[in-house]
């Protein structure tokens, strides 16, 4: 995922690991190389989902929106009622069709992020 953060997002390697607990991760495997990651952990009671990226040779075949579905559908299952997100604006319009709602204005965080919160109640619906 280095390629994805730290070469094309320009975020420094430091932030790749997510050192806060409790964490999930989910990730989609090619023969045994990652290719494609999401990460949530809990930071003062509020779930926060991101770290969010898809190898660039693996964009556009849909795995990306299988793996953000995936990933928040495993998260509410486990109770969680809401999930905190500070999206890039690829991911902006991916998680406005699962329901989430910008929060806040956007910010810099090494380039455009806007953060968004994402109920249990408006995911449901996004998917009924």
């Amino acid at each position: 995922m280095v390629k994805v953060f730290t070469l094309e997002q320009n975020v420094p390697a430091g932030y790749l690991p997510v050192l806060i607990h409790p964490q999930k991760s989910w990730g989609i495997l090619d023969q045994n190389e990652l290719i494609a990651l999401s990460i949530a952990w809990k930071e003062d009671d509020l779930w926060h989902w991101g770290r969010y990226a898809v190898d660039p040779l693996w964009r556009g075949k849909g795995l990306g929106k299988q793996l953000a579905y995936q990933s928040l559908k495993d998260l509410f299952d486990t109770g969680v009622e809401e999930i905190h997100i500070d999206a890039r604006d690829i991911t902006l319009k991916l998680l406005s069709r699962f329901g989430a709602k910008v929060i806040g204005d956007t910010f810099d965080f090494y380039g455009p992020v806007t953060p968004m919160r994402l109920n249990v109640q408006d995911f449901l619906a996004s998917i009924s």
